[in-house]
């Protein structure tokens, strides 16, 4: 009887448990899911326009006059000469990087300018100063989009908060950009399943003090390294990345005598014009430093030109 009883209070439990969890995520989730409108975008929209799906806008930027934060843009097929800023709360879908371009209306300007709490999924952005420019403290999504050939950096990302203010991109190809494909100040940053391909400086370039999570991304072919990442207060970690054919290091670590953690995990890092991994240090302090640097599990390091691991270079 008595374990009667406790099988019954223990099922109470439970479901008093599943009411919780309920509450907690089922219906805030509804209730973000509610009350967000929708306009349309349309390249070939004639005539009437409202941003409804019969009488889209024909370009992004009228779309946008009228998006309040709890607005979802959705861009149907064609290519947009525009320059825009997405205001906090706005989401942007294209209907695939294949099928929409945003190309600048001025390769001075910046394509894409984010603003808090926005996404910008499914298009080609191209031919501006910049692909997207994130401001300070915007949490902001890019998913599934091309950033291409564009004057200076790929995405530029503004120095803000390593707690909060997280900067996501995913399944996205950052190619043939004039200077990195990604540069980053100090900031939390999630990199998941992308291309960061023939860029004309660093594929990634993340400033002192940055937060990371890196994950199976591919890195090749940029002129100069791979990664290029700063030791000190930085908090990076690093899986399944495949690093190669980079024309400097494939990974170059920059050491000026601040601690910090960088731990490289199964790794595939291979024919880079340099070493796979170069320990930097650019001021005089203890090699002790460098036990931050964890490199373990690695899939492959081999045939970059100068060796795997080098030796601490002091440069300075």
């Amino acid at each position: 009887m008595k374990s009667l009883k406790n099988r019954l209070f223990r099922g109470k439990l439970e479901v008093i448990g599943s009411l919780v969890l309920i509450a907690l995520f089922v219906i805030p989730l509804l209730s973000f899911a509610g009350g967000r409108k929708d306009i349309y975008v349309s390249a070939n929209a004639k005539g009437i326009e409202d941003g409804s799906a019969k009488h889209p806008y024909r370009t992004i930027s009228e779309a946008l006059v009228h998006a309040d934060k709890k607005t979802d843009v959705h861009v149907l097929k064609g290519s947009y000469e525009d320059n825009i800023e997405i205001p906090k709360g706005v989401r942007i879908f294209g209907s695939g990087s294949d099928d929409v371009t945003i190309r600048s209306r001025s390769s001075k300007k910046v394509v894409v300018s984010m603003k808090d709490d926005t996404v910008i999924d499914g298009v080609t952005i191209k031919k501006g100063k910049n692909g997207i420019w994130i401001k300070g403290d915007a949490e902001v999504s890019i998913v599934d989009c091309v950033i291409r050939d564009n004057e200076s950096d790929g995405i530029k990302i503004a120095k803000g908060s390593t707690k909060h203010d997280k900067v996501s991109i995913t399944n996205s190809r950052i190619e043939d950009n004039g200077k990195s494909g990604i540069y980053s100040g100090k900031r939390r940053i999630v990199l998941i399943n992308n291309e960061i391909i023939g860029n004309d400086k660093d594929g990634i370039d993340l400033a002192a003090g940055a937060s990371a999570w890196m994950e199976k991304n591919e890195i090749k072919k940029n002129d100069k390294s791979g990664i290029k990442l700063t030791l000190d207060r930085s908090d990076i970690w690093m899986k399944n990345n495949s690093i190669r054919d980079n024309e400097r290091e494939g990974i170059e670590i920059n050491a000026y005598g601040g601690t910090g953690r960088i731990d490289v995990n199964k790794a595939k890092i291979i024919g880079n014009e340099n070493f796979g991994i170069a320990k930097i240090s650019r001021a005089a302090f203890s090699h002790s430093i460098w036990n931050g640097l964890t490199i373990h599990d690695t899939k492959i390091i081999d045939g970059n030109k100068k060796g795997s691991i080098s030796a601490v270079i002091s440069i300075f």
